[in-house]
């Protein structure tokens, strides 16, 4: 693809800084430090959608970005820049830099919400994350408060079959290491600590 097109808002957006475009999907990303807030196709220029300001792109005429794959034709949360809107410099630039806004703003929220997903733990796999979220713990501080015995305690419960390497999967993860590098002692320790637990656990039943 020609990038002359593509040079050519790179020119319209000079008064911002860090501006860049890559090579994307047969045309270019348009980014600001990384963060992807544009879309240049052969002839026209579209800006990423968010909730907040959708309606406003719509009711200017500003139209969504359609891409073809296979028999279907999708819709992307990108509306096209128009050339009224380019007539208009201070108002283009204006928009830009709160699509930037909202497209970081975006990105922080959604990373945050990753980081705090048990997923993103050391030696978490999909299912087993399923799993802690079937018992309640749906989430690192939920996981941590809980602790590893009592959490493996529970999906014990709901799971019989589970192995106990699952326990050693759990005081890893809380511990952010890989549980490869748990000696035989470590895992002896373990073991004997939720056996300990499963003991007082039984006591606290029959006591109530």
């Amino acid at each position: 693809m020609c990038s002359t097109f593509a040079n050519q808002i790179l020119i319209e957006l000079s008064d911002l800084k860090d501006i860049s475009i890559k090579t994307f999907f047969g045309g270019f990303s348009v980014n600001s430090k990384g963060t992807m807030f544009g879309w240049i196709t052969k002839k026209d220029f579209y800006l990423r959608g968010h909730s907040d300001y959708r309606s406003f792109f719509i009711d200017l005429g500003m139209k969504p970005l359609s891409i073809t794959t296979g028999m279907t034709t999708k819709l992307l949360d990108y509306y096209k820049v128009d050339e009224e809107i380019f007539k208009d410099k201070e108002k283009l630039l204006a928009m830009v830099k709160m699509v930037i806004e909202y497209t970081k703003k975006e990105k922080h929220e959604k990373s945050e919400t990753e980081s705090k997903r048990i997923k993103a733990l050391p030696n978490m796999t999909l299912s087993l994350e399923r799993l802690l979220c079937s018992v309640g713990i749906k989430d690192v501080e939920t996981f941590e408060k809980t602790g590893y015995l009592h959490t493996f305690y529970k999906i014990k419960k709901k799971k019989k079959t589970i192995s106990m390497n699952i326990l050693f999967v759990l005081y890893s993860s809380l511990h952010r290491f890989h549980v490869a590098t748990l000696s035989k002692e470590t895992k002896k320790e373990i073991e004997l600590e939720y056996q300990c637990f499963l003991k007082q656990m039984n006591k606290n039943l029959h006591e109530e």
